[in-house]
This record gives structure tokens, C-alpha cells and sequence, in this order.
């Protein structure tokens, strides 16, 4: 195992012979990621599917790092797999195949057969991965802070918050009893749905290194020539498919986070879903939320989304809610004009994410691993069937579960609705009012018609409701005055009584008087 300093003059040495200085070219790159090992392998995983900070070819090519990592040798499985069974390998499996069927940045996956004849697949984590990948992260934040990488790429792009992501979502992936546990309720959940298919998990084989499930084969769902011959519809395969990933997120806030085409197959007519290492979930409030998103960017609601998006995220230091609101309406403006079914989400949500980035919000983990799941998804369709838009199946989806469908009940829970949503953004609003009062940054935007006069008359309206909170001051005080006296009234008493007494013929002639003038008018 390498130490610190091992590990950087390692790293130095990739670069090097990789030529990333001089020629970074998008296979070069993929190249010094594939034998840096697997914590760039998932940097650079999160960094294929966001064509909104690094350009579209880097993209195409770091997007290959899915599968191609170069494989463990094979005593070297064996070695792990009777660490964790001590020893009793070969009283569990027949036969384990030498060549693995899929290898990934945290584990590898062998075909295998249990000693009752069942084919399983085994999943079997690297060694030392947890220790590596830590010792990785503490030398890249420390790279960060040197170069000061964060502050210069800050506008667009927050690599600490990039590599801590990543690491909390590794270090799930790397328990696999968690994925057993995933895989277990993504079959609960969907178990009533007909064309969707997992594996069964066997928890007596099971630990956190070593996870054994059924073996499912398939057609690949990128493999259309096989689609096409086995006489299955790809239009059809398309929508299934993208109406039940809206309905894990939406209605199940429970959803597989890495839906490339090497985690689908196709089989008796049904979708089969693999490798739950990576799953998000969004709590009922969370849902809410993202469901009153969607239904505000369908109706171009720009205030609606500028709320909804303050209260769904966290933010890092004073939001300037002028620049958000015109920075949501360019990017909704910019789909305006096309035809729902003609969005590209994929452009649209690296818009969102980058004018999210650019305003210093941050949404919780969960919605920004659904959102580049579903850039993901859309990558998949795009190739599996073209004229399927999950855009537009997201809409309908929304607008179905719309409960406000007769004319004037609608209105009536609509403001009902409106009324509930707006307590919920209260105390972020009431924050953000304080805020702005607190540090002197609070601002108001008043668009009125002549305005000069308008203004004047606003004034006014200030000067008397201070006068008339005066007054009632006065009042009261001569009154808890005379109350609290025992017949000999003070002097302060007199003050009050002729302070009082101005103030209410002040207000009263100035009432006149603005009647009069508006009765000339």
C-alpha cells in the first residue's frame, strides 16, 4: 500500500506520461484517470455527464470509463473471496469463470454456480479501495488549496464539494450490504410493475465485500440488432422505460442514480435493472418540492421557481434574487419557444446546474444525483428510440397527478395550494428579508407609472402612519397616566395631553386636505 508521498509522485508520474501538461487530449486524459485508479475513475464519471463546464468530446470520452478498468488477476479474487468465506470457497461455488463480465472502479463482477447448480454473479471489491480512495481525497483537496483551483473555477464549478460528493456516495457503494438492501427494496417497490425486472439477492453469501446475486442475462438495451430480431418495439421499450424512472423518482423517491445502457437488459418482454450500488432518495418533502418545480418551469413561473429553489437548496453567501430570477427566466426563455417534445433535457438540466452554480445554490445530494441520472436515462433514449422525449413524459406524468382538474374547484384549491406553499416558504423568505436588512444590501423594486408623483405620495403615506403610531403613543400614555395617578396629575402628563392633541389635528387636517385634492382631480 502506498503512502502519501508514494501515491502523489505516482500521480506526478501518470500525468507525466500521459502528457496532460502539454497534449490533453480526451483519450490521453481518460487514459492517466483509467490508471489513477478508481477515485479519479469516479471523479471523472461525474465529470462525463456535465458538457456544461468541460467541452462535449471530453465528455464522449471520459463517459467510456463505465467498464473499461483493468480487471484483478484472478488469484487475486480468490485471495478476497476466501478472506471473506475463511476459506470455504469452494463449499459455496461449483465453478467461478476466470474472466470477469463487467469491471468498475470499486469491484468486479464474475459469473458463477452455486453448488445446487443456481447461476449467480458474484460482486467482489477491490482490496484496500476504502484506504486508497481517502488517501486520494485528502491529496486532491490539498492540491485544491494550493493551486487555489476552487476560488478560480468557484463561478462554475466547486471541486471540494465535487470530491466530497463523490466520496460519501463511494463509501456507500463500497458496503455491500447497503446495495443488498437497495436491491431488495427496489424489488418491493416495483414488484407490482409488469415490465420491470431485478435480481433476487442471496444474503447467506452476502458481506460487505462480497455480494451474490441471481445471474440475469439479456439483450443489451443498446444492442438493437438483437432487439429487433427477438421482435421487441424499441419506441415501446423507450417509454416503459422512461415512465418508470419518473415514477421511481416522483412517486417512489427511491431511484436507481446510475441508469446507463450496461445496467439494462431485456428479457421475457421485461426492463431488468442491475448494479444498485448508486441509488438516491428524496424524502415526501423533497418530492413536493421537485413535483412544484417541474409544475412552475411548465408554466414558466419564474418567481415560483426562484422560491422553490431557495428553499429546496442551500446557499453560500448573499443571493443576489434579481440576477437569480433573470438568470431562471434565460434559461426557461431559451426552451421557450420550442415544443415541449422538442427540449433537450440533457442541454436543459446543464443549464439549470450550471445557473444554480453561477448563483451559489447547492440542491441536496439525492436531487443533484436525480438530475444527472436522468441526463444519463436521456443519453440512453436517445440512442434506443430518438423520438421518445422523457421531458415530455415528465410533464404528463406532473399534470396527471394534478388533483385540480374541474374549473372552479380548481381555482378554489389552487389558491388553497398557494396559500400552503407559501408558509412553507416563510421562514426562507423571512431569512432572506433579514438578511438583507441586516447587512444593508436590502433592496426594492418598485415599477410604477409617473413616478415622481408616486413617489411623493408614498412618502407622505410613511410620514403620516408614523405620526398617527405617535399619536396612539400619546394616547396611551396619558392614559396608563391617569390610571396609575391618585388624583394629582404630573407635569409629564400635560406634555403628553399637548403632544396628543397636535398630532390628532395634524392627522385630521392632512386627511382633509388629501381629500380635497382629490376631489379636484
Amino acid at each position: 500500500m502506498l503512502n502519501g508521498k508514494d501515491r502523489l509522485l505516482d500521480i506526478i508520474r501518470i500525468i507525466k506520461k500521459y502528457d496532460l501538461i502539454k497534449n490533453a487530449t480526451p483519450q490521453n486524459l481518460r487514459l492517466a484517470i483509467e490508471e489513477a485508479g478508481p477515485t479519479f475513475i469516479k471523479l471523472g464519471q461525474i465529470l462525463a455527464s456535465r458538457d456544461d463546464v468541460i467541452p462535449k468530446e471530453y465528455c464522449d470520452e471520459l463517459s467510456h470509463l463505465r467498464n473499461q478498468v483493468k480487471p484483478m488477476p484472478y488469484e487475486k479474487v480468490l485471495e478476497i473471496l476466501d478472506k471473506e468465506y475463511q476459506g470455504r470457497t469452494d463449499e459455496i461455488f461449483e465453478s467461478i469463470e476466470e474472466k470477469p463480465i463487467g469491471s468498475a472502479s470499486i469491484a468486479e463482477v464474475h459469473k458463477a454456480v452455486l453448488k445446487d447448480k443456481t447461476e449467480v454473479v458474484i460482486k467482489i471489491q477491490r482490496e484496500n479501495i476504502y484506504d486508497l480512495m481517502a488517501m486520494d481525497v485528502r491529496l486532491l483537496k490539498k492540491i485544491i488549496d494550493l493551486l487555489k483551483i476552487d476560488k478560480i473555477f468557484d463561478s462554475v464549478f466547486n471541486f471540494n464539494d465535487i470530491i466530497d460528493e463523490m466520496f460519501e456516495t463511494a463509501k456507500e457503494e463500497m458496503n455491500f450490504l447497503i446495495e443488498a438492501s437497495h436491491t431488495e427494496e427496489f424489488y418491493e417497490k416495483n414488484k407490482d410493475v409488469l415490465y420491470i425486472r431485478s435480481p433476487k439477492v442471496y444474503k447467506e453469501y452476502t458481506t460487505s465485500k462480497v455480494l451474490v446475486m441471481e445471474y440475469m442475462d439479456g439483450i443489451g438495451i443498446n444492442d438493437f440488432k438483437a432487439l429487433e430480431k427477438a421482435g421487441y418495439d424499441r419506441d415501446e421499450i423507450g417509454k416503459k422505460l422512461s415512465a418508470n424512472y419518473i415514477k421511481q423518482a416522483i412517486d417512489d423517491g427511491f431511484f436507481h442514480a446510475d441508469p446507463h445502457a450496461e445496467n439494462l437488459k431485456i428479457k421475457d418482454g421485461k426492463i431488468i435493472y442491475l448494479d444498485f450500488g448508486m441509488m438516491g432518495r428524496l424524502s415526501n418533502r423533497d418530492k413536493q418540492l421537485l413535483s412544484s418545480c417541474i409544475k412552475a418551469i411548465l408554466k414558466d413561473d419564474v418567481t415560483e421557481v426562484a422560491h422553490i429553489l431557495l428553499v429546496f437548496g442551500k446557499t453560500r453567501g448573499q443571493i443576489d434574487h434579481m440576477v437569480l430570477k433573470n438568470d431562471i427566466k434565460r434559461v426557461l426563455e431559451k426552451n421557450k419557444i420550442q415544443d415541449i417534445s422538442d427540449i433537450d433535457i440533457k442541454d436543459f438540466m446543464n443549464d439549470f446546474l450550471a445557473m444554480l452554480s453561477n448563483n451559489h445554490i447547492s440542491l441536496p445530494k439525492d436531487v443533484t444525483m436525480l438530475m444527472r441520472g436522468i441526463i444519463v436515462l436521456e443519453g440512453v433514449l436517445k440512442k434506443v428510440c430518438p423520438r421518445i422525449n422523457l421531458m415530455q413524459i415528465l410533464g404528463t406524468h406532473i399534470k396527471s397527478n394534478n388533483m385540480f382538474d374541474e374549473s372552479k374547484i380548481k381555482k378554489v384549491l389552487q389558491k388553497a395550494s398557494q396559500s400552503g406553499e407559501d408558509l412553507v416558504y416563510l421562514p426562507n423568505e423571512m431569512l432572506s428579508l433579514l438578511r438583507g436588512m441586516n447587512s444593508g444590501e436590502l433592496r426594492f423594486n418598485i415599477e410604477i407609472n409617473d413616478s415622481k408623483h408616486q413617489m411623493r405620495n408614498l412618502e407622505q403615506l410613511v410620514h403620516l402612519c408614523m405620526v398617527t403610531i405617535l399619536d396612539v403613543a400619546y394616547i396611551l400614555g396619558t392614559s396608563l397616566i391617569v390610571m396609575q395617578s391618585d388624583g394629582d396629575l404630573p407635569f409629564i402628563f400635560y406634555i403628553y395631553l399637548v403632544f396628543g392633541g397636535i398630532c390628532t389635528v395634524w392627522i385630521f387636517y392632512k386627511m382633509f386636505t388629501s381629500k380635497i385634492r382629490n376631489r379636484r382631480r
